[in-house]
Formats: structure tokens, sequence, C-alpha cells
């Protein structure tokens, strides 16, 4: 069956031994091999717009699925068919509607060369690999007799629209998709550089749904950019570390925030900010193993509970603001620690306590990280 699907590609498969396709963008072909590979008892149907035309009967004689269907699409081409009958070929058939939405899929694949799966009533639809976009998926659900409404993107949440949440046509759901995709190309080439070109810690895993990165910005010291899809001058830029060192960056942060030029994207903007050649890149390619090897060697492993990543996924981004000290923590770690020292104490949101390994001082709003971290 895989066979004669790839060498008949125009046709799509509703269920087993079914198939509908339009041929050439003139005739809709519907096509029933109960028996496949042989045309005992089949159900074969051709119409040149909405006018049912008459099978050559020297196609009509043949046994052979392929040889059949190939004979048939070879006298559409020599204009053998086409001569107008007063009823349909065949019994049996399809519903219009289905037989409509099959050659709408069957459309809309090749206009964008995308995959489509769908199930056998074409109430659930999904579209992927889209040309150029072979992260991105959009999976419909039939609503009405050829309406649907979306049931699963791969668009942040902050560029859907009310728009793209109307219930409309597979054609226009795909299409509207896609001119979302349009507007976030900017948006994901900034967010693609990063990934490339920095130590990016958080999220744990990336997707397209996510709106911003944690990146090293030295040893003790992280940032945290967010930027909004649809509004490439939305930036949002926060920082993890040592008290002293994310005062004087957010402070030169401030003071530059004039100098950026739009016309730069964000990676080279923070770069020109914060005076610096490059920011901290992984020493391997492969993302999982470098962070079994930070694990192992230690470096990048949270200083109490010795592990790269907690519970939650979240890496350590937090240390005390002592230069000889270069251990950090995770957030949760530190605080359950915190709990636990008679010392500390809390003023506000502001926890306060000392290095479980140099005892200097350690002040922090673990709330709130743990809100810029989520």
């Amino acid at each position: 069956m895989n066979d004669f699907r790839q060498k008949f590609p125009f046709l799509v498969q509703l269920e087993a031994c079914h198939f509908v396709g339009l041929y050439k963008k003139l005739y809709q072909i519907r096509l029933h091999f109960p028996d496949y590979p042989t045309t005992n008892n089949h159900r074969v149907s051709v119409f040149c717009g909405n006018v049912p035309v008459t099978l050559d009967p020297e196609v009509s004689s043949i046994k052979e699925v392929d040889e059949f269907v190939q004979k048939l699409i070879d006298s559409l081409d020599s204009g053998r068919e086409g001569r107008p009958t007063s009823k349909p070929c065949s019994t049996g058939e399809p519903s219009t509607t289905l037989t409509n939405l099959a050659l709408e899929l069957l459309s809309i694949q090749r206009q964008y060369g995308c995959e489509v799966v769908f199930d056998k009533h074409i109430m659930h639809v999904e579209f992927s690999n889209f040309d150029g976009r072979r992260n991105h998926s959009l999976t419909l659900n039939r609503t009405g007799a050829e309406l649907f409404k979306v049931a699963q993107h791969t668009l942040p949440e902050l560029a859907v629209s009310e728009l793209f949440k109307r219930q409309t046509t597979l054609q226009r759901h795909v299409q509207v998709f896609l001119d979302l995709l349009d507007q976030l190309e900017e948006f994901y080439n900034n967010l693609n550089t990063i990934d490339d070109l920095c130590y990016v810690v958080l999220p744990a895993t990336i997707d397209t749904k996510t709106v911003y990165r944690i990146f090293k910005y030295d040893r003790k010291v992280f940032l945290k950019v967010s930027l909004h899809p649809l509004q490439p001058a939305a930036i949002d830029v926060g920082f993890f570390g040592p008290t002293k060192q994310v005062s004087k960056l957010r402070e030169i942060y401030d003071e530059r925030q004039d100098d950026w030029d739009a016309d730069c994207n964000v990676y080279t903007n923070l770069l020109r900010i914060f005076n610096v050649i490059a920011f901290p890149m992984r020493p391997a390619a492969n993302h999982e193993k470098s962070q079994q090897l930070g694990s192992e060697l230690g470096e990048n492993s949270c200083g109490i509970c010795m592990n790269y990543q907690d519970g939650y996924d979240r890496v350590p981004v937090i240390s005390c603001d002592n230069e000889q000290c270069n251990l950090i923590f995770h957030i949760h770690c530190l605080k359950e620690w915190f709990a636990t020292q008679r010392e500390s104490k809390k003023i506000f949101t502001i926890s306060i306590g000392n290095c479980p390994y140099c005892t200097h001082k350690i002040s922090s709003s673990f709330d709130e990280m743990l809100v810029l971290l989520s």
C-alpha cells in the first residue's frame, strides 16, 4: 500500500483501500478497492468539475489496481475520459463533505509542502513539517460540517490572537498560522542566535513556545532575556548573581539602554551594552553531554545537593558575594539551608543567611527569583 501511495502521490487515503484525489486540479477521483491489490468489487468515480464522467471500458477490465489507476490517469491525459453521464458511475460514495475536506487537505499539502495526518472521519487533523518550518505543527478538531477549531499549536501564547482561535475552514486556519510564523521570524532568529552563541541554562528543554532564555554572563552571574514575540523592541533583561556584580550590571544596562540599535539583533546589542566580546559558550555541542560533564566536574553543580538540576529542572544560579567562594546553589536548596540556621532571618521579602561553606552573608529574595526563573 505504501508503494501505491508513493506511485500516485495525488491520492489521499481516507481509510483502508479508500482514496480520493484531485488530478491536475481538474479531475476529482474517488477510488475504493476492497480486494486490493486486485480490482475485484471496486467502486470508482471521476468528476470533471461537478460533472461525472464515464470510464473507458478498457480501464474497467483491468484486474491489477496499480495498472488500473495508471491506465485511468493515462486516459484522462489523452482526453478519452470526460463524456458526461446522467449519474455517477458508482454507488456507496463517501459523503460530499468528507470528499471536499480530503481534497482541501490535499490542496493544502501541495501548496505548503507539509505533512498531513487525519483520522477516518476527518474529525482530527494535524499539519506538520511545513517547508522551512520543521519544528512547527498545527492540530485542528472539526466542530461542524467544514469548520474547525485549534486544538494544539507550537506558537508562543503571546502571539496567539482571537482570530487564530475562531472556528473557520482548514485553509483559513493554515493561512493564519503561517502568517503568524512570518511575523515571528525576527523573534525566533533572536532566540536561535542566543541558543547558538550562549551557555543557555534554562529552559531545560527549548521549544517553540518559550519566550525567554537564561544564560551565563560569567561564572556566577546569569542573564535572563525575555522577548515579546510580536514586539521586537519589547525586551526585558533580568540578572542573577552576587549582589555587587548584579547591581553594577543593572546600572550599566539602565544607563546604556538608549544605545540600543534596532538594526542589530538582541545578542549583538547586549554585547555592545556590556562592552564584551562574547558571552560564555557551552564547552560541548551536545546539550545533555555538556550538562553531565559539568555535573561530573562539579563546576556547575549545586554546592548543597551536589546535583546540576533539581527536581524542577532548575539549575544553580545563586551564590554569595565572597569573590573567593566559587560555589553556586539551587534556590530551593539554599532556602532550605537558611531554614535550618538560627542566625538566618527574613526582612520583608529578603532572606539573609550565611554561605554553607565560606560563611559569608547571602541575601536574596527567593520568591522573586523563583518567579524570574519560571
